[in-house]
């Protein structure tokens, strides 16, 4: 389906208007608005009712074909009554409407993340008028204001006019009326709005009855943060804006050094979102794959559709700059190179950038295209320094990365390009050295191969006895207990013994790399890639890259790269390109076009822009953390809400609540996850809280430190009168502790950015200028030798700034986690006593004594659903709904049974001796349980909730295999169900009915 086709399937999905151009019998182009009221399919043509914005006549029915239309965009903003049957009939009969809507992804998914993208901006204001006789409250009584001729013809020309500026620059308006607004000296902060709807038939103003809140806003080209106006624990306000109105004014009045510049008159208002890509068109390219039956496997994971992981025998060479690798990091690039889909869970510390690189040559050597990007330039400027940093002797390897993005990275790109030639286009490359180097490294693929498939089989039985153990710890009868350790636990750990010992040495031996030999093939190897800039088809490069004017140049090699054969020449000679996602959409069409992308600091990577380097790549590694940061999010989530239930959307694909990694986890539960399990950055001490709270003491501590004192907290008591969250106590004590210690790298970090404020202006009255203080964002990925934390804890601070702290694992988990060798905490003890009077544990109040303790305190861990960290993903949205129906049908069919969820085997047979693996480590999906006059509860039956997967993927078949002996043995009766019934709640009820008439 093109983007005409989606846009009119929007438009009749949402009901709103839209703008096309269209071309008549005559052949003149001309523009109408128009509503689409019917489809006939034999003609193919659109029965709408419309006018030329030309005349600004009224509306009028008219017959459109389809294949004339030359574009069409969606009017924000509109309204039009949605024909529910066309709906219908398109949903129940999609090959009718096939020459507007052939095969499809789930566009719904699509147009949410579209619209969560353009909400997730800056807003700006472009206009605002007050219209006589109209408020909020006048709007709101009945919804609807009907417009008088001046005022509808007023608006119509405003939007067409933004329409027009659409097509040419990449921002979206909405109308809405103001309700809270600040002045400020460059101009007016629409705090909070009700989005207004147009409809064009009746004339009339419809008002949302949500309020939409900007946590962000741009004036004057400066972005503003509501924290500027409103502290961190009052934040909980914005939630129900509309309950805690008259709350958030008299807080924001205490505020800002005027009150009168709070602004509630009723102003129509212009809010105007600046997006940096037109998502419509990247997403877009996930369409044309669709219709050209050419999907990816990242692709059909990220809608749910990859039923079984794709089979490739072929096995890679694994090649290294040097020897500083463990078998994780092996594991991973081995994943990479031979699987289409790969997530990497990379805790602090544990090498992520030097697995990226060793990935980065591994493919270079194989001849493979990567592309490498992230949120923001961070750190891609690590990755890309690394590479730059390669030496052959004296000098810098000539490696074919090059570094894009904006406009001083491509300047600097474009530079490099012509400093690498000049170094290279005469230096002689021996051809029978390469071959014979590459020869080499290919007889060594076979044993590397198998050590590290018999590597991720002890990590998997090492797991199963985890499992196993936690059975016996649960509590069974001794007799039982004792079987359990004879029958599986001495297979188990037989299997381990027989695979014995795998070090980081025997498979580095494996590798048997002459290093310096190696960097030789590298540097060669490079230099005969830059030298084909001589060839004539790169002639129109060399003009670009000669052009003085920089923004006449980087505009010029952006419009080269945007061409899809020119990208494809440019990969020939750069084929390791790194940039950010969003700078990803100058490289050609969305389509795949390179054969890998890896996504570094994927846990803080928004899905939406994510997508953009997902498209253009065939296979995937997304490298993340989903226990640090996530993604930076200013779309107000209580309007997300009303997407989610406006686009229907599940929650796996929460625009507000998941990262790209987190969406690819919950929704695709066929390809693996590894952890990077050695950690080589902070002392032991340090890094073993994050390691129980964090990790589920998964991490092998390798660093070696010898600090005396790593944990340190300072006691700073004091009242405050500085305002809130802010301690002038500890901002003093942080500037003399690094007077002192003026020969350390030292960083700062503090949750609260008025606290960072005055740190950084008291450093600077001091002269202290190599130190920084930040809040933890600014540090995530850094590394320093102190961490100097100010808590700011003071008299002033609030129970919900606490709230907000206490148990903030990524705050925490990031902020401690930075600190190589010394973590020093400022704590105003008395006031962290009062702000945790009720002694509920908490992660800030277990570090601080934990810090307090020298690390001798008792942690509790607190670890989420992570495949990598062992612990089983949460249920999909289709599950939830299938326990709600099956669990609602039960108390109407039999009030004396419950439904228990994720029920282990071993509960169900515990007499049970025989030798099926499945019994001590599965699950039943649901178990019906009923309760006797004792209070005992029965087993009845199981009820397993079944996918396609479980026909198709031979695991999976082999897995129910053992299920269903088990069952059979005991007669315990095992029900399957099709998950396409889960939320069919009448047959779900008439399982239950079946099995409770056939047992009386």
């Amino acid at each position: 389906m093109n983007s005409t086709g989606r846009l009119i399937l929007k438009s009749i999905v949402q009901g709103k208007w839209l703008s096309v151009e269209y071309r008549n019998k005559k052949t003149e182009i001309t523009k109408y608005w128009i509503n689409i009221v019917n489809i006939d399919p034999f003609s193919q043509s659109l029965e709408v009712s419309g006018f030329n914005i030309a005349y600004n006549s009224k509306p009028i029915d008219l017959t459109i074909y389809y294949k004339s239309i030359l574009n069409a965009e969606v009017i924000e903003g509109t309204f039009a009554v949605k024909n529910e049957k066309l709906i219908e009939e398109i949903n129940l009969y999609p090959e009718k409407y096939e020459f507007i809507f052939n095969n499809q992804p789930n566009l719904s998914i699509i147009d949410y993340l579209v619209e969560c993208n353009e909400l997730d901006n800056s807003p700006y204001r472009t206009n605002y008028i007050l219209v006589k006789l109209l408020d909020e409250e006048t709007i709101m009584k009945s919804r609807e204001y009907h417009l008088s001729e001046a005022q509808f013809e007023t608006i119509v020309y405003s939007f067409q006019k933004q329409l027009d500026k659409q097509n040419q620059n990449s921002f979206r308006t909405k109308l809405g009326m103001n309700i809270l607004s600040i002045n400020t000296k460059n101009g007016l902060y629409v705090l909070a709005y009700k989005k207004l709807l147009l409809d064009i038939n009746t004339r009339v103003l419809i008002a949302d009855k949500d309020t939409v809140i900007n946590r962000e806003f741009t004036i004057d080209g400066n972005s503003l943060s509501i924290l500027r106006y409103l502290p961190e624990e009052d934040q909980y306000l914005l939630e129900d804006f509309d309950a805690n109105k008259n709350a958030i004014i008299d807080t924001i009045s205490t505020y800002i050094p005027n009150p009168e510049d709070i602004d509630t008159s009723p102003f129509i208002v212009e809010i105007q979102y600046n997006n940096n890509v037109d998502l419509n068109h990247e997403l877009n390219g996930l369409i044309n794959m669709y219709d050209e039956n050419r999907v990816t496997a990242p692709v059909k994971a990220f809608f749910g559709e990859l039923k079984a992981t794709p089979r490739r025998t072929k096995n890679y060479p694994i090649t290294l700059i040097d020897n500083k690798i463990n078998l994780d990091q092996l594991l991973t690039i081995h994943k990479a190179m031979k699987q289409p889909l790969t997530y990497v869970q990379g805790p602090p510390g544990t090498g992520k950038t030097n697995t990226i690189i060793n990935i980065i040559i591994s493919a270079f050597f194989n001849e493979k295209t990567v592309l490498v990007s992230s949120y923001n330039n961070h750190p891609m400027d690590g990755v890309y320094e690394k590479l730059r940093d390669l030496k052959f002797g004296d000098y810098n390897v000539p490696f074919p990365a090059i570094r894009l993005g904006n406009t001083a990275y491509i300047s600097a790109a474009l530079d490099e390009i012509r400093k690498l030639f000049e170094r290279t286009k005469k230096v002689q490359v021996y051809e029978d050295f390469l071959i014979r180097n590459r020869k080499l490294k290919e007889e060594n693929v076979k044993s590397l191969t198998e050590l590290l498939e018999l590597y991720e089989e002890k990590i998997d039985l090492i797991e199963r006895r985890e499992t196993i153990k936690k059975l016996l710890d649960d509590g069974m009868p001794f007799k039982y207990s004792v079987s359990i350790e004879a029958d599986q636990l001495n297979k188990i750990n037989e299997r381990i013994n027989e695979i014995g010992f795998i070090t980081n040495e025997s498979a580095i031996n494996l590798l048997e790399t002459d290093y310096d030999n190696f960097i030789k093939f590298l540097n060669y190897t490079s230099i005969k890639y830059i030298q084909k800039l001589k060839e004539p088809k790169y002639d129109e490069l060399h003009k670009i890259i000669a052009i003085e004017d920089e923004q006449e140049r980087v505009t010029s090699f952006n419009k080269f790269l945007s061409n899809q054969d020119n990208l494809k020449n440019f990969i020939k000679i750069f084929p390791i390109v790194i940039t950010t996602n969003i700078s990803s959409y100058h490289l050609g069409e969305p389509t795949p076009i390179f054969d890998l992308t890896v996504i570094d600091e994927a846990s803080q990577c928004n899905i939406a822009t994510a997508l953009i380097p997902i498209i253009r790549s065939s296979n995937l590694l997304l490298v993340g953390d989903p226990q640090q940061l996530n993604p930076v999010i200013t779309l107000d989530p209580h309007l997300n809400k009303t997407l989610i239930r406006k686009y229907k959307i599940s929650k796996e694909y929460d625009y507000v609540e998941n990262s790209i990694y987190k969406a690819f986890l919950a929704i695709d539960p066929i390809s693996d996850e590894i952890l990077l399990r050695y950690h080589y950055r902070c002392h032991p001490k340090i890094i073993g809280f994050n390691n129980k709270k964090y990790y589920n003491d998964k991490l092998e501590i390798k660093s070696e430190n010898k600090e005396d004192k790593p944990l340190q907290l300072i006691n700073t008591p004091g009242s405050n009168d500085e305002g809130r969250n802010v301690s002038l106590y500890e901002a003093a004590a942080i500037k003399d502790y690094i007077k002192i210690n003026s020969n350390e790298k030292i960083g700062v970090i503090t949750p609260f950015v008025k606290q960072k404020d005055m740190i950084n202006d008291i450093l600077k009255e001091n002269g202290i200028e190599n130190v920084v203080c930040g809040t933890v964002h600014a540090f995530q990925g850094d590394e320093k030798d102190v961490i100097l934390f100010s808590a700011a804890l003071t008299d002033t601070t609030h129970n919900k700034t606490y709230d907000w702290l206490k148990n903030n694992k990524e705050l925490i988990n990031v902020a401690t986690s930075r600190a190589k060798n010394k973590l020093i905490m400022y704590v105003n003890e008395e006031q962290l006593k009062r702000l945790n009077a009720n002694g509920e544990p908490n992660d800030f109040y277990e570090l601080v004594e934990y810090v307090k303790n020298n690390g001798e305190s008792s942690i509790t861990s607190k670890v989420p659903s992570s495949r990598a960290l062992g612990i089983k993903p949460f249920s999909s949205e289709l599950e939830t709904a299938f326990m709600n129906n099956l669990k609602h049908s039960l108390e109407i069919t039999n009030e004396k049974c419950r439904l228990r969820k994720e029920v282990p085997i071993s509960s169900i047979f515990r007499k049970d001796k025989s030798v099926n693996s499945l019994f001590f480590t599965g699950r039943f999906d649901f178990v019906v349980f009923k309760k006797t006059f004792s209070g005992k509860e029965i087993p009845l039956f199981a009820v397993e909730l079944d996918g396609p997967e479980h026909r198709t993927q031979e695991e999976v078949i082999e897995r129910d295999k053992k299920k269903n002996e088990i069952c059979r043995k005991y007669n315990f009766k095992l029900i399957r169900v099709e998950n396409v019934y889960a939320r069919r709640y009448n047959e779900i009820k008439q399982i239950l009915i079946n099995h409770f008439s056939h047992e009386a």
